[in-house]
């Protein structure tokens, strides 16, 4: 075992028992100290850090995180929540608008925008049933997760992918392999919860954080924001390779979107202290323990005999899983789409399906689930524990890879 590998796993095990530790100890400072430790150690020098971390996605995160405070700040979480739980819906109602509308956003803005806009939904969606936030707030994670698998802009490593295999229509590539299994999964999801949501710990009104409430008036620069967003990210993934010039990279089409709220809100320097700088620290430390463990070669050492088998279905989803837990998946996609020999759909069909719902497992198994914990963290709510998440989503983990692989593997190619 490699030094870098070895602080990997140590950052994994503090992160998993933070509840035991001291309640000022927060999972960016772990991660933080565990990129400190190995910069001082010399287990990867300052410039290959820096090259190590991809500032595009701190730059797409930068933009999202603003424009999803904007919007929080013009009541735009509000609405969702009185749109959600209008009368007639319920408790079950609210919670399936609440997961498909997530989903949505997560397949069209990406799984980490999905997380920030919807964590004070689901803290509201807990306040209103009554209950602690813990099952809204992993529900939130679930669905987010499964919803990104099924655009090539969900989540990072799906457009890795997309770029890679120069895809003609990614959109009708993707929808037509994980567009069924996305669906059957956000389904399942919604059972599941709906189930958890009767067995969970009923609070007292009183004790829930109450969110702040809209401080601006100003409703446009925020939509007019998302607006640019999602035309750009879907303009960018629909005609990419009809119109080179498309080709700008998602982290500047998410600092053009946001130029609206700086330019035009009046709250724009308090939105600016509002983005979630801790959660931008953590991915950066997190890119900087990951360049180390890959400059290790630990991956590659693991992988042995098996790097001449990598477009096997059954070899493509145990490794980019399990792989993904260490190494986070975007970093174990990038290298797997360098190890291939041949990039036929299928295997990367189900190299971005299984790679994404790995995020299902562990809190840190996807960026999404950390912005939500940092999120709740940061408006003053006490989220779900490690083991807590595990145990909530495992059942949905298994039933989404049942499905995704039956279906790329068997189902989809004999249609």
């Amino acid at each position: 075992m490699t030094f870098s590998l070895g602080i990997s796993i140590v950052i994994f095990l503090l992160i998993s028992v933070r509840q035991w530790l001291p309640e000022w100890v927060r999972i960016w400072q772990i991660m933080t100290a565990g990129a400190v430790i190995l910069l001082v150690t010399g287990q990867i020098g300052p410039v290959p850090a820096f090259k190590a971390v991809d500032w595009d996605v701190i730059a797409y995160l930068f933009g999202v995180f603003t424009i999803s405070h904007a919007l929080y700040d013009c009541g735009i979480a509000h609405r969702l929540s009185d749109w959600i739980h209008r009368e007639e819906s319920g408790t079950t109602g609210a919670l399936f608008l609440f997961m498909l509308l997530v989903a949505l956003i997560s397949a069209v803005l990406t799984n980490d925008a999905a997380a920030a806009i919807g964590t004070p939904i689901a803290i509201t969606i807990a306040a209103r049933a009554g209950i602690a936030p813990n099952v809204p707030l992993i529900a939130l994670c679930a669905a987010v997760t499964v919803g990104s698998m099924m655009s090539p802009v969900g989540n990072p490593q799906n457009i890795l992918i997309v770029t890679d295999g120069h895809f003609t229509n990614p959109v009708g590539t993707f929808l037509a392999w994980l567009l069924v299994p996305s669906l059957l999964s956000i389904l399942f999801a919604f059972m599941w919860y709906r189930f958890c949501f009767s067995k969970a710990e009923k609070v007292d009104a009183d004790t829930h954080t109450d969110l702040p409430e809209p401080s601006s008036e100003r409703l446009w620069p925020a939509l007019t924001a998302t607006g640019i967003l999602v035309v750009l990210v879907l303009t960018k993934s629909l005609f990419q390779e009809q119109i080179p010039a498309l080709g700008v990279s998602l982290g500047i089409i998410s600092l053009i979107s946001c130029l609206p709220v700086y330019l035009f809100s009046r709250e724009r320097l308090t939105i600016l202290r509002q983005v979630d700088w801790h959660t931008l620290i953590f991915f950066v430390a997190m890119f900087v323990v990951t360049g180390a463990i890959l400059e290790s070669g630990a991956l590659q050492n693991l992988l042995g005999s098996w790097q001449t088998r990598l477009n096997e279905p059954f070899i493509v989803a145990k490794v980019s899983f399990w792989a993904s837990q260490l190494f986070s998946n975007v970093p174990v996609v990038e290298i797997y789409l360098n190890l291939l020999h041949t990039k036929d759909t299928a295997t990367l069909m189900l190299l971005a399906g299984i790679s994404t719902l790995a995020g299902n497992l562990f809190i840190i198994s996807a960026a999404s689930n950390v912005i939500v914990v940092q999120q709740a963290e940061k408006l003053g709510t006490k989220p779900f524990q490690f083991w807590e998440f595990s145990r909530l989503v495992i059942p949905v983990t298994i039933f989404s890879l049942a499905v995704c692989y039956g279906w790329v593997v068997y189902i989809y190619p004999m249609l």
